[in-house]
């Protein structure tokens, strides 16, 4: 019996070390490729800037790169693509196409524009894994082709993951119908981290455009691809 003991305790230890190497995988493993990915849609982003790679209705196809994120607390930047399903979404963040209302879902606003630019990413380590160290005041930069805008974070909340009012063109007055005077941007994680029981959802609103031919903003300057190469 003492020898049957043992072995199932060496079975659970085995199993139990392995469910943890995967979890850990999970979170931590997968920047390699997300980092290939993200270098493969910066390539397309450079190119579709010049030549857009639009549908036939004038909209960005799925998975199509769409802006850059940059957040400076985490010291990390990303290619944000269109659409947020979980093929889209699984090597960076992704934009959210529509945004709720209560007349039904219609076009979100693109960076920059009054409404609601929204990007989900996952829970992970290359991804928003330390998105709730944001706070408020702290400041999140999208890139287009013409501009950066620089948005200033005035919420941070945990919601159910079947709240999609905070897509809403206001995220603050979401039974609105009037067209929003303002220019928000919504990031959305799972939480808490390994679970997905709920949503982290990250508020923050316009406040600074700056066109490109005037350089980075200076809080993510540190950033450029040439700041890269000379540290």
């Amino acid at each position: 019996m003492r020898g049957v003991f043992r072995t199932i305790g060496e079975l659970l230890f085995t199993a139990g070390l392995v469910m943890l190497l995967f979890a850990a995988f999970q979170i931590w493993g997968k920047q390699f490729q997300t980092d290939a990915e993200q270098d493969r849609l910066d390539q397309a982003m450079a190119e579709q800037w010049e030549e857009p790679d639009i549908g036939p209705d004038g909209e960005p196809l799925p998975g199509s790169a769409n802006s850059r994120l940059y957040i400076p607390e985490t010291d990390q930047n990303w290619v944000v693509v269109s659409g947020k399903e979980p093929e889209d979404i699984r090597y960076g963040p992704g934009w959210y196409p529509e945004s709720w209302t209560p007349e039904g879902m219609v076009p979100a606003a693109r960076a920059g524009e009054a409404g609601n630019y929204s990007i989900a990413g996952h829970r992970v380590a290359a991804v928003f894994w330390d998105l709730d160290q944001l706070e408020e005041g702290d400041e999140v930069v999208l890139e287009d082709k013409d501009n950066f805008y620089t948005y200033a974070v005035v919420e941070s909340t945990i919601v159910l993951p079947d709240a999609i009012e905070v897509t809403a063109p206001d995220p603050f007055d979401p039974e609105s119908t009037e067209e929003p005077d303002k220019a928000f941007l919504t990031l959305t994680t799972c939480h808490p981290k390994l679970q997905n029981s709920h949503r982290l959802i990250i508020h923050a609103e316009l406040t600074d455009t700056r066109p490109k031919d005037q350089g980075m903003p200076e809080n993510i300057a540190h950033m450029a691809p040439d700041a890269e190469t000379e540290g």
